[in-house]
């Protein structure tokens, strides 16, 4: 070994002592890079700028949460009832859906059907007065062959009215009548009478003229020709007289007429006259009518809508429903649905209307069945006040893009009154700028403490 030799390994072994007392990083200093560490360096630091990469280009979208429940597009119908009664039927239960049509209350109708008979009954009645009348006006007979057997008794009442009306009135023309022949038969008397002392003033004429020339000739007897002037006389004068007869007789048949005439204008202005009073009634009684059949029908109070029965005033048969009382209320299910939403005062500056909006029905798992699209429709214009929390929020409607969840339109049907978690989308940004908004608003508020 030579002399240069052993200086080299003395120098060596010197070097290991002093490595000994050097510090971790001095040593990886000393010691140099390993070709691993180079590559682990390279492969994160290739991670790294691949993950800003990805986070300045990807966008995350930037929502206004908000809580609410779906509603109707109309309002919740109030079935309430006019009149009131006494329950004899309830056919529906709460939370039941039903139909539009569907009865969802009976009310007992005794007393209604006992107001609607015996309006029915007199109506009756003053329809056969009517027929009655107006018979006997105009000098018939009634025809009562549109009432029915149940009306047999009140149809020979009426008959029996009017056959006594009838005699009544024949009674009183019978008088008149046999006076008219009376005064036909005098006439007839003094025409006959007439006729004779014609016959015997024609006569007295020609022995007048006859008795006159033997006078006018001297051989005849003054004392004759005026007896026969004075039988002429008389006979005229008996002409004059019964003349005179039957211009009375004649007056007194017109005024026989007249009463008779007198009579059938009497009987047909009473039976007009009564059946003015009775038209008038008939037709109040014919309202009366109406209004007790609407009663009725107002007995059973259906479904205005399709949709869900809810708040049900009642719930015992017997119960008492009051005059105007509220029955049920019915939310229509094939109305058009909303979403009513309550928006934050702290994002409403982010919110506007035609925003898209994802809904999340709280009674479907959103993993399995996943969300509803819609948009937002209308926001208020001004706050409400929540009535537990005393804070205020805006009130925002959404309309669904559908009505069910999951891929089957059949099933999971949305209803009203469910209740949601709706998410604005109110504008998007990059995944980088949302890792970096701390230390931005960090930044921005440096140095402005006191």
């Amino acid at each position: 070994m030579t002399e240069t030799t052993m200086d080299q390994e003395i120098t060596l072994v010197r070097a290991k002592r002093q490595l000994r007392f050097l510090g971790q990083s001095a040593l990886l200093e000393e010691a140099g890079v390993s070709l691993m560490s180079n590559a682990m360096i390279v492969i994160i630091s290739a991670v790294l700028f691949g993950f800003i990469a990805w986070a300045h280009f990807t966008d995350v979208d930037e929502i206004a949460v908000g809580f609410g429940a779906v509603v109707p597009l109309s309002s919740v119908h109030v079935v309430q009832h006019l009149e009131g009664g006494i329950i004899r039927e309830i056919p529906v239960k709460e939370r039941q859906l039903v139909t539009k049509g569907t009865p969802l209350i009976h009310l007992d109708a005794t007393q209604v059907q006992s107001d609607l008979d015996q309006t029915r009954s007199r109506e009756a009645v003053l329809k056969l007065r009517a027929e009655r009348l107006r018979a006997l006006a105009q000098g018939r007979a009634p025809d009562y062959s549109a009432f029915g057997d149940e009306y047999a008794t009140l149809v020979e009442d009426q008959l029996q009215i009017h056959q006594g009306a009838v005699q009544r009135f024949d009674s009183q023309n019978r008088v008149f009548v046999e006076q008219l022949q009376q005064k036909t038969e005098e006439i007839h008397a003094v025409r006959e009478q007439q006729a004779a002392v014609k016959r015997q003033i024609t006569l007295y004429a020609e022995e007048q003229t006859m008795r006159q020339d033997l006078f006018d000739k001297g051989v005849g007897s003054k004392l004759r020709v005026i007896e026969i002037k004075r039988e002429v006389a008389a006979a005229e004068n008996e002409m004059s007289r019964l003349i005179g007869q039957e211009r009375t007789v004649r007056k007194e048949m017109s005024e026989v007429k007249e009463r008779i005439s007198d009579l059938h204008r009497t009987q047909q202005e009473n039976a007009l006259n009564e059946m003015g009073t009775v038209t008038a009634e008939l037709a109040q009684v014919s309202d009366a009518l109406q209004r007790i059949e609407d009663r009725l029908r107002r007995l059973v109070v259906y479904a205005p809508v399709s949709g869900i029965v809810q708040n049900l005033q009642f719930r015992t048969v017997g119960g008492v429903v009051p005059a105007g009382g509220q029955i049920v209320e019915i939310v229509p299910v094939d109305d058009e649905l909303l979403v009513e939403t309550r928006i934050s005062t702290r994002d409403i500056g982010h919110v506007k209307e035609g925003q898209p909006v994802t809904v999340k029905v709280t009674s479907f798992d959103f993993a399995r069945y996943g969300a509803l699209e819609g948009d937002l429709e209308s926001v208020s214009a001004t706050t409400f006040i929540d009535e537990q929390s005393q804070q205020p929020y805006y009130k925002g409607m959404v309309r669904l893009h559908r009505n069910y969840v999951g891929n089957d339109p059949k099933n999971n049907i949305i209803l009203p009154g469910m209740t949601v978690q709706a998410d604005i989308i109110t504008g998007n940004k990059t995944l980088l700028e949302y890792l970096l908004k701390p230390i931005y608003v960090s930044l921005e508020q440096a140095f402005h403490e006191r």
